[in-house]
């Protein structure tokens, strides 16, 4: 009984800490639309709302990186905002060959009339969307 105790203590502490997590706290995640296999893009824009589809891979660590800016991004836009997530897999991936995705991260952007306005590296793709977002 004293064990059981102790370890509901503890638990109760964790749960209590300055670092932990609450549920007030919300964490924005993306949909991941492919692992590997190619996809229409075009079947999941959603008008009136600029959507990103981010093609991404487990293993990089700019990727990482970007995934933060588009979690600002969409703190910031808020519902004016849909990113979608592709997983590359590898680059003999259905998914990489069929987009000719060379490099990563990489983007493609839509904007609120569904129309892509940028596919290409994130690098020359992020400024762009940010720019549209602000227009």
């Amino acid at each position: 009984m004293q064990r059981w105790l102790s370890l509901v203590l503890l638990i109760g502490l964790g749960c209590c800490s300055p670092g932990s997590t609450t549920t007030t706290d919300v964490a924005i995640q993306f949909e991941v639309l492919s692992t590997g296999k190619d996809i229409n893009l075009e079947d999941h824009v959603k008008p009136g709302h600029f959507t990103v589809f981010d093609f991404y891979a487990d293993w990089c660590p700019p990727c990482k990186e970007l995934d933060k800016s588009l979690v600002g991004l969409k703190k910031t836009y808020g519902d004016r905002l849909v990113v979608y997530k592709l997983d590359i897999v590898n680059w003999d991936s259905e998914l990489a060959q069929a987009k000719g995705i060379g490099s990563l991260p990489y983007l493609a952007v839509y904007n609120e009339k569904g129309e892509l306005i940028a596919s290409e590296p994130s690098n020359k793709s992020l400024p762009k969307l940010i720019h549209h977002l602000n227009l």
